[in-house]
């Protein structure tokens, strides 16, 4: 069956976060969220907050939280480069709450446009490492 894997590489401008074969990885695409299989067409997809999922050639799954970023899929390889990729189990919920909790009380104090945006944002990110890491 190996003759159905994805070759998988997954970078950050740190370091590289995951590189091997899997059977699938579903990915928050911008437009919305998607998983590629052996044998996907071509793609180059923008991605969004989100989960990037994978399903290891032992039939494991890993899961890691991302910022958002850009996928290639060409001939059964994946290339992802993200901003971070933060993988589930390293995810420390308390620290994301109170840091949630931190970014609303400053929400509530800031008057313009750009830095309540941002302030949403990082919200967002740090749900989404919350909701990863209870899973």
């Amino acid at each position: 069956m190996s003759e159905h894997l994805l070759d998988l590489d997954i970078v950050t401008p740190q370091r590289i976060i995951f590189s091997g074969k899997c059977f699938s990885v579903a990915l928050p695409g911008a437009k919305s969220p998607f998983q590629v299989l052996y044998n996907h067409a071509p793609i180059v997809s923008a991605l969004e907050v989100g989960a990037i999922k994978i399903v290891n050639e032992d039939n494991s799954e890993v899961v890691y939280a991302t910022e958002g970023g850009f996928v290639e899929v060409l001939q059964n390889r994946v290339s992802i480069v993200v901003e971070t990729a933060e993988q589930s189990s390293e995810i420390n919920s308390e620290l994301a709450l109170a840091a949630i909790a931190d970014l609303q009380q400053q929400l509530e104090f800031t008057t313009t446009i750009q830095q309540r945006e941002q302030l949403k944002h990082a919200i967002s990110i740090q749900e989404n490492r919350v909701r990863i890491a209870t899973k």
